[in-house]
C-alpha cells in the first residue's frame, strides 16, 4: 500500500472519529506537558546550588576561618574580618595560584562595618581582574561606571534604591571619605559576589588594617579535568583551617532541599508519563472496540491482516505524533513560565556575607532567586518516542486480535 494512500487513509479515520481523536489528543498533550515541566523543575533545582559559583565563574572559593571573635587590626573597632574571612598572606595567595590545576585566581577581600545599628559589607576588587570572581559585578554596572581611582565606590543596587544612594554622592567608613562613581546590579544567584560597598583592593587593605598584597576571600578557576578532591587537599595542607567550598559541598550541604526536591520532581514525571501512556492504552483499546466492524468489512473486502494492521498502525501514529507535538510543545512553554518561579537560596555560613540572623538592608544570608530554565532534548524525545511505541504498539495488538476473531464476531457481534 502506497505511503500516501496510507496517510491520507489515517487522518480520514481520525477525523470520522474526531471525539475520541480529541480526547486522545488532549489526554497525551497534557500528560507529555507535565511529564516535562516536572522534569525541568527536577533539573532547575539541582542546578539552582551551582548559581552562586556559576554567576562568578568560579570552581572553588577559599577562605580562613578562625575561631572564636571576628578580628580588627584597622583605624576602627567598626571595621571587623569575618570569622570565615580572616587574612590570607600574599606568599601564600602566589603558592596557591601556582598549584597544579589551577588556571586562575582570584581576590577579594570581605569587610564587615558596623556602627550602633549600621551594618554595613564591603568588598575590596581589584578592578582589572572583573572577567570572573567577586570583581566580576563590574561588568554589571548599571549606572555611572566602574572603579578608577582610589577613594571611590560602587554601591549594589538594592542597597543604593533602599538608602536613596546615586552617583555623586559620598559615603564614609571609619573616617575615611568614598565618592559613589557607579551602581551595580548584581546578576541573580551571584550571591558570592553581593556586598553593599565596592571599593578598590587598597582601599579595604587600608580599612582593615591588613598587610600589603594580603587578602581573606580568594575564587580558583580549574583546568579542564582537574580532580576537585586532590586539589582541596594540597590546599587544606597548605592553608590549615581552611575553608574551602565548591558546587559539590554546597549540593551536600543543602541536600534536604535540592536531591530530594529532584528526586520527587523526577519520580512525579515518570509517574505522569506511564498514566498519560496507561490512559492513551485506555482510549485506543476502546476505539478498536468501537470500529471493530470496519475490521469485519476491510476482511470481506479482501484485505490482508497486514494490511488492516498498517492502516491502523498509520492512523494511530499520526494522531500520536499531533498529541505529541502539541505536548512538547505546551511542555516548552510551561518550562519557560519556570523561569518566573522564585525560590529561597540560604547560602551555608561561611559563604553568606552578613552575619547569621541579619535582616534584609543590614545583611540578608537568605535570596530570592528565580528557577533556571533548563531545557531537556533528550527529555522531549523520550516523551516523543514513549508516545508513539506505546500507542502504536497498542493498536497492532489491539487490532490483530480482532482480525483474530474472524468476520462474523467482527462484523455482526458487539
Amino acid at each position: 500500500m502506497e505511503t500516501y494512500s496510507l496517510v491520507r487513509q489515517g487522518i480520514k479515520a481520525g477525523c470520522n472519529d474526531w471525539k475520541r481523536s480529541k480526547w486522545l489528543i488532549a489526554g497525551i498533550t497534557l500528560g507529555i506537558a507535565f511529564y516535562i515541566a516536572t522534569s525541568s523543575i527536577g533539573a532547575s533545582y539541582t542546578e539552582l546550588v551551582r548559581l552562586p559559583f556559576n554567576r562568578i565563574e568560579s570552581d572553588l572559593l577559599i577562605q580562613q576561618g578562625t575561631k572564636g571573635r571576628s578580628q580588627s587590626t584597622g583605624k576602627s573597632s567598626s571595621i571587623k574580618l569575618p570569622f570565615s574571612n580572616q587574612a590570607i598572606a600574599g606568599k601564600t595567595v602566589q603558592t596557591i595560584a601556582a598549584l597544579n590545576g589551577i588556571k586562575k585566581l582570584d581576590s577579594a577581600i570581605l569587610l564587615w562595618y558596623q556602627e550602633k545599628n549600621s551594618f554595613i559589607t564591603i568588598t575590596g576588587i581589584d578592578s582589572t581582574a572583573a572577567k570572573s570572581g567577586p570583581a566580576k559585578v563590574l561588568q554589571w554596572i548599571s549606572k555611572g561606571r566602574s572603579l578608577k581611582n582610589s577613594g571611590e565606590a560602587v554601591v549594589e543596587s538594592h542597597y543604593a534604591r533602599f538608602n536613596k544612594i546615586k552617583p555623586g554622592d559620598t559615603i564614609s567608613f571609619a573616617e575615611q571619605v568614598f565618592q559613589i562613581v557607579g551602581i551595580s546590579t548584581i546578576k541573580e544567584g551571584a550571591a558570592l559576589a553581593a556586598a553593599n560597598f565596592y571599593i578598590a583592593m587598597d582601599d579595604a587593605r587600608a580599612l582593615a588594617g591588613m598587610d600589603k598584597s594580603a587578602v581573606n576571600l580568594l575564587s580558583a578557576n580549574l583546568q579542564s579535568g582537574t580532580d576537585k578532591d586532590l586539589i582541596k587537599k594540597e590546599l587544606s595542607n597548605l592553608l590549615p583551617g581552611s575553608i574551602i567550598s565548591s558546587t559539590d559541598s554546597i549540593s551536600e550541604m543543602m541536600q534536604g532541599f535540592a536531591k530530594i526536591s529532584a528526586a520527587a520532581a523526577h519520580l512525579l514525571s515518570i509517574i505522569a508519563l506511564i498514566f498519560t501512556m496507561l490512559f492513551a492504552c485506555w482510549l485506543i483499546i476502546g476505539r478498536q472496540e468501537e470500529q471493530r466492524w470496519q475490521i469485519g468489512l476491510m476482511q470481506t473486502m479482501g484485505w490482508q491482516q497486514k494490511d488492516i494492521l498498517l492502516r491502523t498502525a498509520t492512523e494511530i501514529f499520526i494522531i500520536s505524533t499531533i498529541a505529541s507535538i502539541s505536548g512538547i510543545a505546551l511542555g516548552y512553554l510551561l518550562t519557560q513560565a519556570i523561569g518566573n518561579m522564585e525560590v529561597s537560596l540560604t547560602l551555608p555560613w561561611n559563604l553568606a556575607p552578613n552575619p547569621e540572623g541579619m535582616h534584609q538592608g543590614k545583611g540578608n544570608n537568605s535570596i530570592q532567586v528565580p528557577l533556571p530554565i533548563i531545557i531537556q532534548p533528550l527529555v522531549f524525545f523520550s516523551a516523543f518516542a514513549a508516545s508513539c511505541f506505546t500507542t502504536v504498539a497498542t493498536g497492532i495488538w489491539s487490532g490483530s486480535r480482532l482480525c483474530k476473531l474472524g468476520i462474523r464476531n467482527t462484523l455482526f457481534e458487539k
